[in-house]
């Protein structure tokens, strides 16, 4: 495909991604560049430059137009020592024709992976179905065959459907589902990146991220040096007072997740971990992910796309409301409305986060 951004004429491969979204009549997509000629985004985002592949996640189950956006800032917000997943809105045009307005975000790769000091020659797993479970059960209870049922590698050798190719993910299940307790403790903080995965759990149950407490997430780890395990997350559209189809979810639902992921559940079992980890929450609470920080950014993306976002909304209302999926929903509401709902919610389930943590 030829993009042209900026005045630049970019020849790039363009593919639709994502399972859930390939039924959406607006959908995700991965814009994959040329190393001699990468894609150059200069002041937005902090800088969005030099980047091979980018991902455009599709609007079209969330007429806030921001709630991806808004996840991964704060997951950056929260540590500076975490893979930093950037993004910023974006308006897409097909053939000449307005095709609405996008969430541009680093694709999780092995290009990042390395912007970020990590060997791209690691091992990358994409958690893509809540049997990612860091269990020995699926999520219906049954023996898991095979172990890694739930991940796919992405990065890494051997590739995905090679002898041995998960041989580090099954190390690091096996681990999580079988150590004793003594065992757990002691070796947590060296087999696993501990900051990254209290965030983790401190993340999704402050957003509420209902598809995401297991599932939609990535995890990578580098076999030469034996670093911990790193996370990153992804796929954050149902969050933030939303399923993923769009269905509304309670500013007041304290989930922990411990019943969806095994590692969740061995954290909060172990009071050397889960103390400092809920201090932590408290802390980020009143820092990073204090409540009128959040409001704030989600006050300033309102005004940068307002007007875009009701020429998407023009555009595709139509067909966002009459979608399978959630068209007996009797509750829809306008992107001005959406937003709103947007604040009112963070402001609830702050106030509750702040007398009660999950």
């Amino acid at each position: 495909m030829q993009l042209v951004y900026r005045g630049h004429r970019y020849t790039a491969e363009a593919k639709y991604r994502g399972a859930t979204s390939s039924i959406f009549p607006k959908r995700n997509y991965t814009f994959k560049f040329d190393k001699e000629d990468p894609f150059n985004e200069p002041e937005l985002a902090g800088g969005f430059t030099g980047r091979r592949n980018l991902v455009l996640i599709t609007s079209f189950n969330d007429n806030s137009y921001m709630r991806p956006r808004l996840a991964f800032d704060l997951w950056n917000r929260m540590s500076p020592d975490h893979v930093q997943v950037k993004t910023y809105s974006a308006v897409l045009y097909v053939n000449g024709r307005f095709w609405g307005l996008f969430t541009v975000a680093d694709h999780v790769d092995e290009h990042l992976l390395e912007r970020h000091g990590l060997s791209d020659d690691g091992d990358l797993f994409k958690a893509v179905e809540a049997d990612a479970n860091f269990s020995r059960l699926t999520k219906e209870g049954a023996p898991k065959q095979p172990l890694e049922l739930g991940f796919e590698k992405k990065e890494g050798a051997p590739k995905d459907g090679w002898v041995g190719a998960y041989d580090t993910l099954h190390a690091l299940i096996n681990f999580v589902a079988d150590s004793d307790r003594e065992t757990f403790r002691a070796q947590w903080g060296s087999r696993l990146n501990t900051r990254d995965y209290e965030d983790w759990w401190i993340f999704n149950t402050a957003i509420l991220g209902t598809d995401s407490g297991a599932k939609n997430a990535y995890h990578y780890y580098d076999p030469v040096t034996r670093a911990p395990w790193r996370f990153i997350p992804w796929d954050l559209d149902a969050s933030f007072g939303q399923d993923w189809d769009t269905r509304r979810s309670a500013s007041t639902a304290l989930l922990d997740f411990s019943g969806g992921n095994r590692l969740f559940a061995r954290m909060l079992e172990e009071p050397t971990i889960a103390g400092p980890m809920r201090e932590r929450y408290r802390s980020l609470l009143r820092g990073p992910l204090a409540k009128a920080e959040v409001l704030k950014l989600i006050d300033g993306y309102a005004r940068e796309i307002h007007p875009v976002a009701l020429r998407d909304e023009a555009r595709w209302l139509q067909q966002y409301r009459t979608f399978e999926r959630w068209s007996d929903r009797t509750d829809f509401t306008t992107h001005e409305q959406e937003v709103e709902y947007l604040r009112r919610w963070v402001d609830e389930r702050w106030n509750l986060l702040e007398r009660r943590l999950p």
